[in-house]
């Protein structure tokens, strides 16, 4: 892959820091006052049915290990329950601690219908609706990997706003999807507040991005602002 243009905008790319996952950690809240992007609550069906997987798969192994393998069965017996019970456990563990840990920090972000204030609750700040340039919903690399080859992309949800003259980016949330990540969040905040969301993405491969203002779950192409490099 070739490196980015020494010009490129950064704002364009993702900003490539913190954890990025498959699970929908956030959940849309709106009603007459505020909307909120609110903590999901703990996915217990989804631990159950995907423990149920492991077992299942680890059953096959060690059907397949009995009946088929030249090991000792009480090693196959012992390798199959230590690595299935180490697999569920550390995969309950993971997705318990993921979910708990976002339910305790609280909302990532807050509009207040009435004052049209935003508010950043993970980050202690709060904003007028003229210091709000956009949400962005960006698919794209990271660009100082430049020419790494696992350069994957991947999807963020970021406010950018504009206070006291200083732009600035604040990460929302983070997946690991470059497909209909954020939708389940955007498409509501689009519909219940008054906040611009614009998309941004790249090519799968090559460093050129689009950027296109979304409306009521469909998209407006901006004049002037579709960005090429």
């Amino acid at each position: 892959m070739a490196k980015p243009p020494k010009d490129a905008d950064a704002e364009r790319f993702i900003i490539g820091e913190g954890a990025y996952t498959n699970l929908r950690t956030a959940v849309p809240y709106n009603d007459d006052k505020v909307f909120r992007i609110d903590p999901s609550p703990m996915p217990i069906v989804s631990i159950a049915v995907l423990n149920a997987i492991f077992v299942a798969f680890f059953g096959v192994f060690y059907w397949l290990g009995s009946a088929y393998g030249t090991a000792n069965k009480t090693m196959v017996t012992l390798a199959t329950i230590g690595i299935g019970t180490m697999t569920c456990v550390l995969f309950t563990a993971v997705t318990y601690y993921s979910f708990d840990k976002a339910r305790r920090l609280g909302p990532w972000l807050v509009v207040n219908k009435i004052t049209k204030k935003v508010t950043l609750p993970r980050e202690g700040l709060e904003f007028d609706a003229s210091e709000i340039v956009h949400l962005q919903y960006i698919t794209t690399k990271r660009l100082d990997w430049g020419g790494v080859a696992n350069n994957d992309r991947l999807s963020e949800l970021n406010l950018v706003t504009c206070a006291n003259g200083e732009r600035t980016r604040w990460p929302l949330l983070r997946s690991i999807f470059n497909v209909k990540a954020f939708e389940y969040i955007v498409d509501p905040l689009l519909e219940y507040t008054d906040i611009p969301v614009v998309r941004v993405v790249d090519e799968w491969l090559g460093w050129n991005t689009t950027e296109t203002q979304l409306a009521s779950n469909h998209a407006v192409n901006r004049s002037g602002e579709i960005g090429r490099f």
